[in-house]
């Protein structure tokens, strides 16, 4: 297997981590909030989760790092140029950003899952989808889909909140 193979299947595997881990933990808190608290049992299905999640996108930031170079190693500049590619950089810092600002407090709960929540799906869609558009397109699109994935998640866990 050649380099190139092995770190697509890096990626791909940290994608998978990422994706799911994003969407197990919007379903742990839809509980929390039904339930009105986190048993023990709870916290440590969602500490193997966030773990999930740290480990993917270590994943995701080394194949992705490692894939760069070996695209230009080659010489095909096209991941410079390539709309697709420098969204889903940035989805992969405001992940890591993201994920910094939620341990800390610094950012609502709303609002950092739903970062978390549309970049994880938002880069896996955008490593699916073969159809090219300027990178103010999709860059515009990731941030109205964070204001759609905002305000479901306000009315979904309204919804579940144990009143």
């Amino acid at each position: 297997m050649d380099l190139p193979t092995i770190l697509v299947i890096g990626h791909v595997i940290g994608t998978v981590l990422g994706v799911g881990g994003a969407t197990v933990a919007e379903l742990n808190v839809l509980q929390a909030l039904r339930n009105g608290n986190v048993n023990a049992t709870a916290k440590a299905m969602m500490h193997a989760n966030y773990t999930m999640i740290r480990v993917g996108t270590v994943l995701i930031v080394v194949s992705a790092a490692l894939l760069v170079w070996w695209h230009l190693s080659q010489g095909n500049t096209w991941v410079l140029t390539s709309s697709k590619v420098w969204v889903k950089e940035i989805m992969t810092v405001a992940i890591v950003l993201n994920a910094v600002a939620l341990s800390r407090r610094w950012v609502p709960l709303w609002l950092g899952s739903a970062i978390s929540f549309t970049s994880w799906w938002g880069a896996m869609v955008l490593g699916l989808w073969r159809v090219q558009y300027p990178f103010w397109v999709i860059f515009m699109g990731y941030i109205v889909a964070i204001g759609i994935v905002a305000i479901t998640l306000h009315f979904v866990r309204r919804k579940y909140s144990k009143a």
